[in-house]
């Protein structure tokens, strides 16, 4: 048991460590940072480790620090906020429920099956980390770019328009590119003029969806990786799995 309370003790503290790394990685793609892959997989290590704190943890008193210091540490990136103390309560809501639900889970199965405690709660801590990013985005420097200007990305007009205008027999050169470019962008926010206050709530509700679509196969992914890594630490001994007897309860006849 005393192999569990230090492991269960280094992934705790490596989980705190690691939410903060995964808020200024997020911080830094809102405030024009294209490199969102290295936050990705802090958030990715993230919810790992958090994963193999929730199979280990035993007091719910633990679990509400472990979760309260992943919600104040994005304070620290983000700066203190009203609105974001309403957002991260929200989103503790969801941390609980979920957390619960896979301590709850793991208390009463007989057998100890990874993938079904951790499927019954992780969809709800993600809903929480979807609340959150949704949250960060509205308040950063790219929802108020949103509601000046909208620009199509230059990447994703060449992969989109370049084949028509081969189709079309259309000059082909980046002068004449350029001009379409410039030409298409100044359209868009010419006919949307009217609805730009609107923008950053629409894309922050867009935001939300697009993480909770993106967190279906992320589900399976982290469960999938947490499995193996308990699995390891288990055959190292690290982690200690005993069986006890369960009184049930008969009618006597």
């Amino acid at each position: 048991m005393k192999n569990n309370r230090i492991t269960q003790s280094i992934i705790i503290g490596l989980t705190t460590l690691l939410a903060t790394f995964s808020w200024a990685g997020l911080r830094s793609i809102l405030s024009g940072n294209n490199n969102w892959i290295w936050p990705s997989v802090g958030f990715l290590i993230l919810l790992i480790f958090l994963c193999l704190s929730l199979l280990l943890l035993r007091s719910k008193l633990i679990l509400l620090i472990t979760l309260a210091i992943i919600l104040i540490s994005f304070l620290f990136s983000f700066g203190f906020k009203l609105e974001y103390l309403t957002v991260l309560f929200l989103a503790l809501f969801f941390f609980i429920f979920g957390s619960f639900s896979i301590i709850n889970e793991k208390e009463v199965r007989i057998k100890f099956k990874i993938f079904r405690i951790l499927k019954c709660g992780l969809p709800h801590i993600l809903t929480g980390f979807a609340i959150i990013i949704a949250a960060a985005y509205y308040f950063s420097p790219l929802a108020v770019q949103s509601e000046n200007k909208i620009e199509i990305p230059r990447s994703l007009f060449n992969v989109a328009v370049r084949p028509v205008m081969e189709t079309l027999e259309l000059p082909n050169n980046e002068e004449f590119s350029d001009i379409l470019y410039i030409t298409i962008n100044q359209e868009i926010n010419r006919r949307t003029e009217v609805y730009k206050e609107y923008f950053p709530i629409g894309f922050t509700v867009g935001i939300f969806f697009a993480v909770k679509i993106i967190s279906i196969p992320f589900v399976w992914l982290v469960i999938l990786i947490s499995w193996m890594i308990f699995k390891f630490l288990t055959f190292s001994n690290a982690i200690k799995i005993r069986e006890k007897s369960v009184l049930k309860e008969i009618i006597e006849i």
